[in-house]
């Protein structure tokens, strides 16, 4: 309550995550009838994802209205609105002075909540919506100096806009987490203790429901949080493979991502924006290889050894390919080309899924910077918004799900990702390949290349392509 008063004075947006049975949802009905009970003609938009999920806080403020010995003379409520009756005491209503119970199912479905004297927002259940439509018109209704906007739930996804305001967005927003292990808890303590028994401390499931944290990971995702984070810093050996991967959007919809490392090291990053072309990405792969080699004697490889640069030509990615054999020579890179013929095995099917397989396996070995990361040749990219922007890395990874039909590992396809409002995996995609073509000179070096199983061929001048 505290937070939400400071809230309508700095216009900063709050956020609580929560464990079961903290009263949250007790406290939320308060902050409604308070905003609704001290201004005139306000307006409160009740919203949850579904309208099983919205009715748990809208009758909470029945109850509570109930119990007053002033409100019921205020308050006139029905199925999805409680309205202000007129000072006389007659049933009418008085217009836009009301709170209103919505569905958050759409943008258009929660649209014109914006009171004159006012406006309060409250979202249960927040993780559940991740449509980004429907978060901007509910910022554009608390645009005032007079509005609120509350977000509150359980922790259950790694990705919308309730996960932000405790990672990217956490400057537009003041934050609380309520914990079912705190002193001051009232609830069901046994429910805590059948939690840790059933579970254990360190379960997605505990923590969720116990401790209002985020999970580790999404419950079907194939690769965790914490094997992702466990690469930061990490101690790992050094290998002399100077390697380039590169994730071409070219004129598709999503971002094109280069990595670049040596070995088992990322030491480079650039993300590029928006739609562009082969030339584009083309000059910032040369920036790339121009700051490996200017850094090659600290990254541990001889400054006029090859570099590799495997490109994912499937799609939208032939026109970079093309532009950059054309420096292949000048810059000394050898290019590989990542396709889509492969015939499968006792892993996966496609070569998209294979791709992650690799990168799941070298994740023990790979080592991530997490103090920063370079973004092209002069500018420093902050790394913790890098990890946790809209496009960061830990999002990318660590919220693709999979299933494991007949046996073989499916990654959830990019169009049904982006129909369950997030991005396109892009840098997962892009440090994939990187982890790929590691891999398989690991396994040369090991004398069990295999190369029946991918896509490359041997080139008679040397090299892979």
């Amino acid at each position: 309550m505290k937070a939400v008063a400071k809230s309508g004075r700095d216009r900063k947006y709050v956020a609580v995550k929560s464990g079961h049975g903290t009263g949250k949802t007790c406290v939320a009905s308060w902050i409604a009838l308070w905003f609704v009970f001290t201004r005139h003609n306000s307006r409160a938009g009740i919203l949850a994802p579904t309208e099983r999920q919205a009715k748990s806080l809208w009758g909470e403020m029945k109850f509570w209205i109930n119990q007053s010995p002033l409100l019921p003379d205020f308050f006139d409520y029905g199925a999805e609105i409680i309205g202000v009756k007129n000072f006389d005491g007659s049933k009418d209503t008085q217009g836009n002075w009301q709170m209103e119970l919505r569905t958050a199912s759409c943008a258009e479905n929660v649209a014109g909540l914006h009171g004159k004297g006012g406006t309060l927002i409250i979202v249960d259940e927040a993780s559940g919506i991740t449509d980004k439509d429907i978060i901007t018109t509910l910022e554009g209704a608390v645009s005032d100096k007079n509005s609120i906007f509350l977000m509150i739930g359980n922790p259950t996804q790694l990705f919308g806009e309730f996960y932000d305001a405790f990672h990217k967005s956490k400057k537009r927003y003041r934050t609380l987490t309520l914990s079912c292990e705190h002193k001051d808890y009232r609830g069901d303590k046994q429910y805590v203790r059948n939690m840790l028994e059933k579970f254990g401390r360190h379960s997605n499931e505990y923590k969720i429901r116990v401790l209002g944290e985020f999970p580790s990971s999404e419950s079907d995702s194939y690769i965790s949080l914490q094997e992702l984070t466990s690469t930061y810093n990490q101690e790992t050996k050094r290998l002399m493979i100077p390697i380039i991967s590169v994730d071409p959007a070219d004129f598709g919809a999503d971002n094109t991502e280069i990595c670049a490392g040596v070995g088992n090291h990322i030491y480079y990053w650039r993300s590029i924006k928006g739609r562009k072309d082969g030339h584009d990405n083309v000059r910032a792969i040369l920036d790339c290889v121009r700051h490996l080699r200017e850094n090659s004697e600290e990254y541990g490889f001889p400054r006029g050894m090859a570099i590799e640069v495997i490109i994912d030509v499937n799609g939208v990615g032939a026109s970079t390919r093309d532009v950059l054999k054309q420096y292949a020579r000048r810059e000394n890179l050898k290019i590989v080309e990542n396709k889509a013929q492969w015939a499968g095995d006792a892993t996966a099917e496609k070569m998209a899924d294979l791709l992650w397989v690799k990168m799941s396996e070298q994740l023990t070995e790979l080592c991530i910077p997490f103090n920063k990361f370079v973004a092209g040749s002069k500018n420093e990219l902050n790394n913790k918004d890098f990890f946790d922007g809209a496009d960061g890395l830990e999002r990318s990874i660590c919220s693709r799900k999979y299933s494991i039909p007949n046996g073989k590992i499916v990654l959830e396809s990019k169009d049904k990702m982006r129909s369950n409002g997030m991005r396109s995996p892009d840098k997962g995609d892009c440090l994939a390949l990187y982890c790929f073509l590691l891999s398989k000179h690991k396994r040369a070096k090991q004398g069990i290349f295999g190369m029946k199983t991918t896509a490359f061929k041997i080139n008679p001048e040397g090299g892979l392509i």
